[in-house]
């Protein structure tokens, strides 16, 4: 092994030490560590995101949950700053710390498929509106998944739900449409998360389930 990849190996190793993990509210000192190293944008802030993401393979059929997050009060403001390299200061970062408070941030990337196309979101919409009587657009077929945060026999309620549409290239089979997904964002009160094991599940409206686990006691 090189000495340059021995130091990065070391710096990762220790890097959970400088701050318990998820030790909230967080301190100025760690606001402007989380900045920096999202403005860093490079290899180390790329590997320390990586630990909250959780990238799932392409089933044989129905809809491609393909990847699951689950961003703490730190990662949060890693993360956003790695998204605003220009003109965004760390006071701004420190600020949108302070207004959203310390939450949990889960973000779940659903992708259409041939086995689960545009007309099957527009199925989706349309059954989900008619349950919940109110109008739905094809976008809104996320609405019909089911999104479940637990830890150990408790389940916590979202303080917030939304999605943002996934648009791309329309194929043949769509009818035009560029609806590809969506990535559905949903906001907890971290409060009530003790370190340890999370798990996130995710059903379909096709019955198909994923779950996966994260250890918040190895996150900051």
């Amino acid at each position: 092994m090189k000495a340059g990849s021995s130091i990065v190996l070391a710096t990762l190793l220790l890097f959970p030490q400088k701050l318990p993990a998820m030790a909230f509210p967080l301190s100025d000192t760690a606001i402007r560590d989380a900045y920096f190293l999202g403005q860093r944008n490079d290899q180390k802030t790329a590997e320390f995101l990586k630990l909250y993401t959780r990238s799932l393979p392409l089933p044989d059929k129905g809809p491609y949950i393909a990847e699951i997050d689950l961003l703490t009060p730190y990662a949060q403001i890693v993360s956003g700053s790695s998204r605003h390299s220009v003109g965004y200061s760390a006071q701004q970062a420190a600020a949108d710390y302070h207004s959203r408070g310390d939450t949990l941030l889960l973000q779940i990337r659903i992708e259409l498929t041939p086995t689960y196309s545009y007309d099957d979101a527009v199925r989706a919409a349309n059954d989900t509106a008619r349950e919940l009587n109110r109008q739905l657009y094809p976008e809104d077929f996320w609405q019909a998944f089911q999104f479940k945060l637990s830890q150990d026999d408790r389940t916590f309620q979202p303080r917030a739900t939304s999605a943002d549409p996934i648009e791309g290239t329309a194929s043949p089979s769509d009818r035009g449409s560029t609806l590809r997904g969506a990535i559905v964002s949903l906001e907890f009160e971290a409060e009530p998360c003790k370190p340890g094991m999370v798990a996130v599940e995710v059903t379909a409206p096709t019955g198909q389930q994923v779950t996966v686990k994260f250890d918040l006691s190895k996150l900051r």
